[in-house]
């Protein structure tokens, strides 16, 4: 069988690789950071999925890739590598102020998530008025536990309805417009509302996939946030991927709400992960299908050349 490294060591990598390697492939996992689990180190039931597989998957910690002459490479302290066969795993990316139209000062006092996630691994705080803009899982998580170390914790909502069961921390509804401060963060604009932080947090995430001409898996190409669908995607990447089959099935979404893993099917997959975060209704080649969470898993017919999919 063949080696393939996976870049990225969270639940979608760690996953692929427990599957891969029940199959018989030779697997590494290279992950950047000195730790396994990424943006999951905080949800009870993605760790303990990384505990009950992890076992004898070999994971490259302190390890990057990068692409150098049009080519993936793999840098550690044992040198460098080649990505002859791959799979991108490297979770989300947080969106920037631009990106969300945040102006003003530029003070310190503003992180992205991740970096954050690291400063309380270390049993650091950011700050000690602290806002999340972004109401996610992970947010959640997020905010729960800086409630051990800051003396206020917000997270800001621009979604007027939100599934998430926050009752213990202060949800403002509404978007940040302007953060200002000298030297240091000092409050924040939401809609036409001041709310004095020291301390924003950038939540909301976007799949990125930084190696496109690797096939991904997990937050690189899919923004959803329950544990069990990331779980089932590896495993159907996985089916792909082993598949000695080369004629691909390829899947149509007319709406953009919809997301499909894998777009491209192999002949030994008969299954794709839709996500409709929303809920509701769906149809595939004619079929309709009730999404009651945030994802379904549908059997593909058998011989069809495209699989078309659509909300109803």
């Amino acid at each position: 069988m063949a080696s393939i490294k996976i870049i990225g060591g969270g639940l979608s990598g760690l996953t692929l690789a427990r599957n891969l390697l029940d199959m018989g492939f030779d697997v590494k996992v290279v992950e950047t950071r000195g730790r396994v689990g990424g943006i999951s180190i905080l949800d009870a039931e993605a760790m303990s999925i990384i505990d009950r597989i992890i076992g004898d998957i070999t994971v490259e910690k302190y390890s990057t890739a990068v692409r150098v002459s049009g080519l993936v490479k793999i840098v550690s302290s044992r040198g460098v590598e080649d990505v002859k066969l791959g799979v991108t795993a490297t979770g989300f990316r947080v969106l920037t102020p631009i990106e969300l139209n945040i102006v003003g000062d530029r003070p310190a006092g503003i992180y992205p998530y991740h970096t954050v996630l690291d400063l309380i691994t270390e049993n650091l705080a950011p700050g000690r008025y602290v806002a999340l803009y972004g109401l996610n899982r992970y947010s959640v998580l997020l905010a729960r536990q800086l409630l051990n170390y800051v003396r206020k914790v917000y997270i800001v909502d621009p979604q007027s309805v939100s599934s998430h069961e926050v009752s213990e921390i202060e949800v403002l509804k509404g978007n940040v417009r302007r953060v200002k401060g000298t030297g240091r963060l000092s409050h924040i604009l939401v809609d036409g509302n001041i709310v004095e932080v020291d301390t924003l947090i950038l939540a909301m995430f976007k799949p990125w996939n930084p190696f496109p001409e690797l096939p991904a898996v997990g937050h690189a190409v899919l923004e959803v946030y329950d544990p069990r669908a990331l779980v089932e995607a590896s495993r159907l990447q996985a089916i792909n991927l082993a598949c000695e089959d080369s004629n691909k099935v390829r899947v149509y979404v007319s709406n953009p709400e919809i997301q499909v893993f894998p777009r491209q099917v192999s002949r030994c997959l008969r299954e794709i992960l839709i996500v409709r975060r929303s809920g509701g209704k769906i149809m595939v080649n004619g079929r309709v299908y009730n999404v009651t969470g945030d994802y379904v898993i549908v059997e593909i017919p058998r011989d069809v050349e495209s699989v078309q999919v659509s909300s109803v």
